[in-house]
């Protein structure tokens, strides 16, 4: 008696079930099957996309606070007032770290990425609103980015609880 193998998990059985554990439609027809493995397909760069997206989003995190700390450290030895300097470090820093957190927990750790930036940017507007109009297509383009990769890993996260 030969054993029946899952296309899709490879789970081994004596005699062919209707269903895999898997829901692999062993006696479903050839549109039930297509189904099944398309879904799963389409799953998976659900997922990798997540992956991606997240792997995008915390770059940005490093680069924003790495280039705003090397700038911030640059200018505040140079300077006679650092505290504008230290705030900017602080921040840098909470990027950074943020950053680091997102390997963790990546939507919670971006969101609060975004957020963190949102406030800055806001901040800055409202101090000096030709600050915040000066490098305004970076900016759109990484609160642009963020909003992009925080969907994309919330529907990945959606995805992965449904497995």
């Amino acid at each position: 008696m030969s054993k029946i193998f899952c296309p899709n998990c490879y789970c081994e059985f004596e005699i062919q079930p209707e269903k895999c554990e898997c829901g692999y439609p062993f006696n479903g027809n050839d549109m039930d099957k297509y189904k099944f493995m398309s879904t799963l397909v389409k799953k998976e760069r659900i997922l990798q996309d997540g992956i991606n997206s997240a792997s995008y989003s915390r770059n940005i995190l490093f680069i924003i606070g790495g280039l705003n700390l090397l700038i911030s450290l640059i200018f505040a030895l140079s300077a006679k007032d650092n505290s504008y300097y230290l705030i900017t470090m602080i921040y840098s820093v909470i990027l950074i770290g943020l950053g680091f957190y997102s390997y963790k927990e990546p939507f919670f750790a971006l969101l609060l990425g975004f957020l963190v930036m949102i406030l800055i940017y806001t901040v800055i507007g409202f101090i000096d609103p030709a600050k915040l109009l000066s490098g305004l297509i970076l900016k759109v383009f990484f609160v642009s980015s963020f909003i992009y990769g925080l969907v994309k890993i919330k529907q990945s996260e959606n995805i992965e609880k449904n497995i």
